[in-house]
């Protein structure tokens, strides 16, 4: 053993080292002369774009540069890795359901939006593929096969339509996004599903509040006042429509509460619901609030004593008809926007709209006018107004599109799938879903290009088919970890 002070060791490092270093001085110089040549280049392309303001050069540039990173991920993704699944589900639900620009309703022409949304239907079909070949030795799973029914009856319908190419497309991007959630719930479990959604809903409105403040004229609905037509204060964001948002965010507010497992002291809770609970309130849409209330009011019900709170809701519903009894025309025109009651009365006109849908549908019952064919009749309806793009009621979309068929089609798969869930008495699943189905009264809530209210609609019918009641944390469960309540079964959890 050499003594202590010697310095033989360190001798042999630097020799080894100076060895070495031609070698690497050798391998150096062409590696960064390579690097320096790409950066040149790089720059080069940057100071044209800016100085002849032509960003073609510029986008192949970024895309030249991201493309390695998307292939990488892209493959990872498909290897159903959660991480990864998660970033692309998040950007998939982003780029479907977000509207960046503002155009004409009647205006169809395919741009950036478009192929961005078209790119989100894509990548929902290769994973639900991959999914499907990657859970296929995991044995026989319950399948929802009746919601897989009816929306293969909407592609279907589709051929028949108005302009079959758009309703294809519109269709299968339904059916995609099913099939997405479905093998999403197989692989990664209840937990990861309902977070992501979760996820998904606080980012668009987070980026709906950023329009909001510093894009009016994106972020607000615009509407006639004194003769122009001026964003208002209604908050319409990245969603599209002020109703659009509303509905979003009420949905969101709901799983968050219902489902996500925080309680309200954990930080999360108020992160995750402050944005959602903002675009409820600003985007003004009284159907999204009063769903809210009423289904959080189910909830409140069936925790126990359901006696006693239902008779306390019977007597309130009872002094309200009371007071819309006596001071019903005062009531209607102060919550109208326009302060009259025909405002409220007739729906905002969708009486109108609902009136022409009938009579429509009788002259083709059994097998309506094809899924997405609504935008392209009623608008040039003698009786309607070119904003009419849809039936504004869920049920009569669906009659209107797929006629009788199609309508006792999802109507039954409805009620199977209500049925399921009050069997397993997972009842706050029953209260989320009861969301689009009464909102749907006045929305089409599954119409055209799936959207994050069919997206969520999709995720919960996905939840209730997957297992029992227990597979979802619920408020009320196990209050550790700082109010983070997960009650996954363990093989939910490996997943």
């Amino acid at each position: 053993m050499p003594p202590r002070g010697d310095h033989a060791p360190r001798a042999h490092n630097m020799a080894v080292t100076m060895a070495f270093a031609p070698r690497l001085g050798a391998s150096l110089v062409p590696h960064g002369l390579s690097l320096l040549i790409v950066v040149a280049v790089g720059a080069a392309t940057i100071r044209t774009a800016l100085l002849d303001a032509d960003l073609i050069p510029l986008s192949i540039l970024l895309a030249a540069v991201a493309l390695p990173v998307a292939i990488f991920a892209g493959a990872q993704a498909l290897q159903w890795k959660p991480s990864y699944v998660l970033a692309l589900t998040l950007l998939v639900m982003v780029f479907a359901c977000a509207t960046f620009r503002l155009r004409e309703i009647e205006d169809k022409s395919i741009d950036t939006q478009i192929v961005l949304r078209l790119l989100s239907l894509a990548a929902m079909g290769v994973m639900a593929c991959a999914g499907i070949l990657r859970t296929r030795a995991r044995g026989a799973s319950d399948v929802p096969a009746i919601w897989f029914a009816f929306l293969l009856y909407t592609v279907v319908t589709s051929i028949y339509s108005a302009q079959a190419l758009i309703s294809l497309v519109e269709t299968i991007s339904n059916l995609a996004a099913f099939a997405f959630l479905y093998v999403y719930h197989r692989v990664l479990g209840s937990r990861r599903l309902v977070m992501t959604l979760i996820a998904a809903c606080c980012v668009l409105c987070c980026l709906s509040i950023v329009a909001y403040i510093i894009h009016p004229t994106l972020g607000r609905m615009s509407d006639w006042v004194n003769g122009a037509f001026i964003p208002t204060s209604r908050l319409t964001g990245v969603f599209g429509a002020a109703n659009g948002a509303g509905a979003a965010a009420g949905l969101g507010l709901m799983l968050t509460v219902l489902l996500s497992g925080f309680t309200w002291r954990h930080p999360s809770f108020y992160v995750l619901t402050l944005p959602m609970v903002f675009c409820l309130v600003l985007s003004h849409n009284r159907m999204s609030i009063a769903t809210v209330a009423l289904c959080f009011s189910y909830v409140w019900v069936m925790r126990g004593e359901a006696a006693l709170k239902l008779a306390l809701l019977i007597l309130a519903v009872g002094a309200g008809a009371l007071l819309m009894a006596s001071y019903g025309d005062q009531i209607l025109a102060s919550v109208s926007r326009s302060g009259s009651t025909e405002e409220i009365t007739s729906g905002t006109g969708r009486t109108r709209i609902w009136a022409v849908v009938l009579d429509l549908w009788m002259q083709q019952p059994l097998f309506g006018y094809g899924e997405g064919s609504a935008k392209f009749i009623l608008p040039v309806h003698p009786l309607l107004f070119k904003a009419a793009a849809h039936a504004h009621n869920l049920y009569l979309s669906v009659l209107f599109a797929g006629g009788a068929v199609g309508l006792v089609l999802f109507v039954a798969a409805v009620l199977v799938t209500v049925r399921r869930a009050l069997h397993q008495k997972a009842q706050h699943l029953v209260a989320v879903l009861m969301f689009p189905l009464i909102y749907g009264i006045t929305e089409s809530t599954i119409n055209g290009f799936v959207s994050f209210v069919p997206i969520c609609f999709f995720g919960v019918v996905v939840l209730i088919f997957g297992g029992p009641a227990d597979a979802v944390p619920v408020r009320g469960a196990d209050r550790s970890a700082g109010g983070h309540r997960p009650c996954l079964p363990r093989q939910a959890t490996e997943r």
